[in-house]
């Protein structure tokens, strides 16, 4: 598939999703199966440089326990990312992590941003959250629910700092938090 047609089922996903309301009826589950596939998404429009990602499998490691692992899975056992077989892996220790490219902290450990950013800030590692003001706390990427949409934040600064280079077509379609 070309990068054009890429970019265009990203832009439809993506308004799909954003355009998506959350109500209070729906499930954690739909909510989980919308974050992973936007995590999927993203390693299309992340350049990990040549550090980041070398031999082997492209390995996302879930810090505590979180519906994204599920749908994950699912998507792992049928697409690739960075032509690379994608591997997901459970940690309930921070220590424990070792040789991932994408970090994803789940909402109920709210001390593990700022451990993981001090712990893997400046390795090519995308550290992605779901808490308030994970991104002002260095995370690169935050879910968060707003006016009933699922929507992210990107935090270019600490992405750089990381040698992570976030697409501008997935910037266009965040909310961007800069930290110093």
């Amino acid at each position: 598939m070309t990068i054009k047609k890429h970019i265009i089922l990203f832009v439809a996903a993506i308004s799909f999703v954003v355009g998506s309301a959350f109500m209070p009826s729906q499930s954690n589950t739909e909510e989980y199966i919308l974050k992973a596939a936007f995590l999927y998404r993203f390693t299309d429009y992340i350049d990990w440089g040549s550090s980041g990602i070398q031999t082997g499998d492209f390995t996302i490691a879930i810090l505590g326990k979180s519906g994204i692992t599920d749908p994950l899975i699912e998507i792992a056992k049928q697409k690739k990312a960075q032509g690379k077989r994608i591997v997901i892996k459970q940690y309930d220790n921070i220590s424990d992590i070792a040789g991932c490219q994408i970090l994803f902290i789940s909402g109920s450990n709210k001390q593990d941003v700022e451990m993981a950013v001090s712990k893997m800030g400046d390795k090519p590692i995308l550290i992605v959250a779901e808490q308030t003001d994970a991104c002002a706390k260095g995370a690169h990427v935050n879910f968060l629910i707003s006016d009933n949409k699922l929507k992210f934040e990107i935090n270019p600064s600490a992405a750089t700092i990381s040698g992570l280079k976030i697409s501008s077509q997935l910037l266009q379609h965040a909310i961007v938090v800069n930290t110093p």
